[in-house]
């Protein structure tokens, strides 16, 4: 009888085991379409380099091209539990997020791998909160800059020119700079722009190039209007009851490690946009030397000063953001 006990906490131990051995199936939703460069390239290799160091406790699953929901429910999925983990855009929920705007202040940053791993530091040291959910990596896109149908040359040529500018900061920095701010979707403004409703974007070179913006803005101006943060993050109850090994594989390859991955990946992405513009006889790229920034830094300044004088907190951040900015470019 004795031996018979024994032989059944043996049989039973080998089949929790085996449970535990089984990976923990991990539904990731990326908003983005599964042939884009951030999926392939980025979070598909990132999430495979996670479950391989998870030590087997889990499978990372992604899942392309918005199957769970649009760009603007991915918080909701997580928060929900629809989804495990999720590429979410903190802006589309203006107000929830204090402070998250900071990426958007213009002329602060002009490298998406620095600023992400700034925004980073914020995250970890508590000066930007997400309360609801883990999160487990940063992706600022590249600075923002003037894509036009007309010419711009200089700040002169900004003057009344009607620009997709989104959001209040990107607003202000538009009107700062003399032209006029125009609110809508970014699917739809290369069409606005080839009917003559607006007369360019403020956008990055990857996303000009992606939705097909650049084929009616052959005018650039390469100066750094600020730029988007997006996050991945996990459901905060999901993280919570993973086993050690599956939340280290997670720690590591977040946080600043994450964001320089995306980061260096974005620069690659964007160079090879601004190459494509340059070999196109029918596109003009400005790049400003020292003089023509200087102009365009004392134009948007106020608009960092008017965010920074809204609240203690505000100013605080900025100083913080500033030091990160430093510290990070340094590293």
């Amino acid at each position: 009888m004795k031996t018979l006990r024994l032989g059944l906490v043996a049989a039973f131990a080998v089949a929790a085991t085996a449970v535990y051995a089984e990976p923990q199936k991990i539904t990731f939703s990326v908003f983005e379409p599964p042939q884009a460069f951030g999926p392939t390239l980025v979070y598909g290799p990132w999430a495979d380099d996670i479950s391989a160091a998870s030590g087997g406790t889990l499978d990372i699953e992604m899942l392309a091209g918005g199957q769970l929901g649009k760009p603007a429910a991915q918080l909701d999925l997580v928060e929900n539990g629809v989804a495990d983990m999720a590429l979410v855009i903190p802006s589309f929920t203006p107000g929830r997020f204090a402070g998250n705007e900071i990426a958007e202040l213009p002329f602060l940053w002009d490298d998406p791998s620095v600023a992400g791993a700034a925004i980073s530091k914020l995250i970890a040291d508590g000066d930007l909160a997400y309360p609801g959910v883990k999160v487990l990596g940063v992706a600022v896109t590249g600075p923002y800059q003037v894509h036009a149908s007309k010419s711009v040359e200089s700040l002169d040529d900004m003057r009344g020119l009607r620009l997709r500018a989104a959001g209040p900061i990107f607003a202000s920095a538009t009107q700062a700079l003399g032209a006029v701010p125009v609110g809508m979707p970014a699917p739809s403004v290369a069409e606005n722009i080839s009917r003559g409703l607006i007369d360019g974007t403020l956008q990055d070179w990857t996303l000009v190039n992606a939705f097909r913006i650049i084929d009616a803005t052959p005018y650039h101006f390469d100066y750094s209007l600020g730029g988007v943060i997006s996050l991945i993050v996990m459901n905060q109850s999901v993280y919570d009851g993973l086993p050690d090994d599956a939340k280290a594989a997670l720690d590591t390859f977040g946080g600043a490690s994450f964001a320089r991955r995306w980061g260096d990946e974005l620069k690659r992405q964007a160079d090879m946009v601004i190459e494509k513009v340059k070999a196109d006889p029918e596109q003009e790229a400005v790049f400003p030397d020292a003089a023509e920034t200087a102009r365009w830094d004392e134009k948007v300044k106020p608009v960092v000063e008017a965010w920074s004088a809204q609240s203690p907190d505000n100013q605080t951040l900025l100083e913080k953001f500033q030091a990160a900015l430093a510290q990070a470019a340094a590293d």
